[in-house]
């Protein structure tokens, strides 16, 4: 964003505001508490201050409104939200640490027992907004299927908001939606037009939405995974949700083991071995191993942040939005915390 646009939206914003406060003044509060409240104005609000396009998920009635209906060959059966009502909360030992696996790429051997045992204090159900989803690499993409025609940046990789991980992101939110949680989805490209800098980017994007919404408690970093093989293919990873083809979820952990400042790490470690068991116990085999890194990942902004890999450019779309549901709705499973 350019100086000029700056002061544009800044003047934009504080013209708002004075006309806020002089109606505030004049005894209709009420009425225009009412219409500050709409999801439009709060998206147009944070576009004038930021610049960042934030999606508010439909409810549960209403389809992904960023995917594409599949080809009949390929298309997925969603499984439904938990509702609210039906939220419970679970319970964690250590033997729950036999329901998956952890990969340690750094120096890093935390005791791993009392973090799965410890009870996890949080409520994300409520009016304020307690998720926020971002893309650090937003136009990572997949696999192409029969009937899916959209034009690519470089091989696999698109700024077409149905196929790329704003799709994921956005199944989600709406799951999560459906289940009683307000989300945040920003939906801004932090990787491009230069992949150089997404983090530092996404860092800063981070950092304006927990100063704007000091309710959140959850934040989601959501990525595909990739690797390219001897013989030019890409990885792919291989699960079964609901009976149908899925891709893996990897849950990564960003620490302070490089020697960068992080004091949420083993919380956020925590969080991720009560997540992976809660997907293992519902949907077994949808997890790849906890992955324990030495970078921070921006995990370090607020307990309570995780980098998810939803499957690999290997996969199709439909496989990973089967999973991009299946993470959220072991997410609903801990939205009122643990016992």
């Amino acid at each position: 964003m350019d100086h000029h646009q700056k002061i544009i939206r800044a003047s934009a914003a504080a013209l708002i505001l004075a006309i806020s406060l002089r109606l505030f003044g004049g005894g209709i509060l009420n009425p225009l508490a009412a219409v500050l409240q709409k999801s439009a104005v709060q998206s147009f609000l944070i576009y004038l201050q930021t610049g960042r396009v934030v999606r508010h998920p439909q409810p549960e009635t209403a389809p992904p409104e960023q995917t594409l209906p599949p080809t009949e060959a390929t298309k997925p059966t969603i499984p439904h939200a938990t509702r609210p009502e039906e939220l419970q909360k679970p319970g964690f030992s250590s033997e729950d640490l036999e329901l998956l696996s952890v990969l340690y790429r750094c120096d890093y051997r935390p005791d791993l027992e009392p973090l799965m045992a410890a009870p996890l204090n949080w409520d994300l159900t409520g009016d304020a907004p307690t998720v926020l989803i971002i893309h650090t690499h937003a136009t990572e993409s997949y696999t192409k299927s029969p009937g899916e025609d959209y034009e690519e940046t470089v091989s696999y990789r698109t700024l077409d908001d149905r196929y790329n991980m704003v799709s994921i992101g956005a199944e989600v939110a709406r799951v999560l939606t459906a289940g009683g949680v307000s989300v945040l989805h920003d939906g801004g490209y932090h990787d491009y037009p230069s992949y150089n800098g997404s983090y530092a980017n996404a860092r800063m994007t981070i950092q304006e939405y927990l100063r704007q919404y000091p309710s959140i408690q959850l934040v989601l970093d959501i990525h595909r995974d990739a690797s390219d093989g001897s013989d030019g293919s890409q990885l792919s990873t291989s699960a079964t949700v609901g009976g149908q083809p899925s891709s893996q979820l990897l849950v990564m952990v960003g620490t302070d083991a490089q020697g960068n400042y992080h004091p949420n790490w083993q919380t956020n470690l925590a969080l991720a071995l009560k997540l992976s068991a809660q997907l293992e116990r519902a949907d077994p085999g949808v997890t790849r191993p906890v992955t324990l890194r030495g970078e921070r990942f921006n995990t370090d902004l607020t307990a309570g942040s995780l980098l998810i890999e939803v499957g690999a450019a290997g996969d199709t779309h439909s496989q990973a939005i089967l999973a991009a549901n299946a993470l959220a709705r072991g997410i609903l499973a801990l939205a009122k915390g643990t016992q």
